[in-house]
């Protein structure tokens, strides 16, 4: 199992209580294991975190959805493009560290 990328993990500690976080970290793990491949995976986790809104049942059917079709998790996030690398540094921010 892979791990989520610290911005993606930043976003869940921000969006969800202390009492979701765990749960939403493994769900999006889970997402990311089913869908491996292509280096997508936070690309894909991202867009569920979009979509969610800081809310479990939005991010359950964000899930749903990527499981039918990755591509329609991209849609409407702004993470669809070709310039979704600069939309999700936007989102969430770049590595302190470069």
């Amino acid at each position: 199992m892979r791990e989520l990328s610290w911005r993606i993990k930043r976003c869940i500690y921000e969006d969800y209580s202390e009492d979701d976080r765990q749960a939403v970290e493994e769900i999006l793990l889970e997402l990311v294991d089913d869908l491996k491949g292509g280096g997508g995976e936070e690309r894909i986790a991202a867009a569920a975190l979009i979509h969610s809104r800081g809310k479990i049942d939005r991010l359950l059917t964000a899930v749903h959805v990527a499981h039918e079709d990755w591509r329609d998790i991209l849609m409407g996030s702004g993470l669809e493009h070709e310039d979704w690398p600069e939309r999700l540094d936007s989102e969430f921010g770049t590595d302190p560290k470069t």
